[in-house]
């Protein structure tokens, strides 16, 4: 498990708006590593506006693809974090022992972290929907949740798609800050890393791609937590606003794309338009 090229930019494009001024305890699923190049990792920091690359600070990031290879926490770390944690079976990297199987129940870890990531590592547990709910009892009010997952070519139980973020997203009240394909060609950058593009959330577009050259592509989200209500299993189809009374994104009167989050559901039959445009107003002038 690790964070390739395309993860590792979506971390920087944080750091680079601003949003890791308020991350200091990260907490990741699985004993994560940096799989890249060293050159690699160099110039993205470069390039991000951290001059000055210590090779110091990122121990064993000569080595990859070989073992050992460097720990993620050492780039969370240059990024400003103060407290890291992995959760792992195996152990590996200081990672705290937890079988994702099964309910994480240390209270005083509930609500604690600003940053929780799952860069492929809870497609290998079966009880999927558990290690989810941890996620969420893990994460802050307010914090984020980044997801890098596969969609074709994983070698866990399972394989995602968007309507597994959004419906997360829709249940329990997050944030969409951010959703992609990931793109992974079978190509090398010059120094030797796997090529990995972000690309919009587009099924035709991803319908075009030649799968025969292609050996994986991931899917991306980033979430903000906005509550700290339990977590809910998220339903489909008409069931959305059935059960969790909703209707489906509001993409239309926010003017921050990518971003975009769920509207509440309204009563159309018994609403008046001029009703629906007063609550619509309310919604616009609280979010400036």
């Amino acid at each position: 498990m690790g964070l390739g090229i395309g993860a590792i930019q979506s971390t920087l494009e944080l750091w680079q708006q601003g949003l890791f001024e308020n991350i200091e305890n990260v907490v990741e699923m699985g004993s994560q590593e940096l799989h890249l190049k060293e050159k690699d990792l160099e110039e993205m920091l470069k390039v991000a506006g951290l001059e000055n690359f210590n090779k110091e600070e990122f121990p064993n990031i000569g080595n990859w693809p070989e073992q050992p290879r460097c720990p993620s926490s050492a780039l969370y770390k240059k990024l400003g974090a103060k407290d890291y944690y992995c959760f792992d079976v195996n152990g590996e990297h200081g990672a705290l022992q937890h079988d994702w199987n099964l309910p994480f129940e240390d209270k005083s870890l509930y609500n604690y972290f600003d940053l929780v990531t799952d860069h492929g590592a809870c497609e290998h547990a079966f009880n999927i929907s558990e290690t989810y709910k941890t996620i969420h009892k893990l994460c802050k009010p307010g914090g984020l949740i980044m997801i890098h997952q596969s969609l074709w070519g994983g070698n866990g139980y399972f394989l995602y798609d968007k309507h597994f973020f959004e419906g997360i997203a829709a249940a329990n009240g997050y944030k969409i800050l951010f959703s992609s394909y990931v793109v992974c060609p079978n190509e090398k950058t010059f120094h030797g890393s796997g090529h990995q593009f972000h690309i919009p959330l587009n099924s035709a577009l991803l319908k075009s791609i030649d799968l025969k050259n292609t050996p994986e592509i991931g899917v991306s989200a980033i979430l903000q937590k906005q509550n700290d209500e339990e977590f809910k299993i998220p339903y489909q189809g008409q069931y959305l606003a059935e059960k969790q009374n909703h209707y489906g994104f509001n993409k239309l009167y926010y003017q921050d794309p990518p971003s975009h989050s769920y509207v509440p559901a309204f009563d159309l039959d018994h609403v008046s338009g001029k009703n629906l445009l007063t609550q619509l107003l309310k919604r616009i002038k609280g979010r400036f």
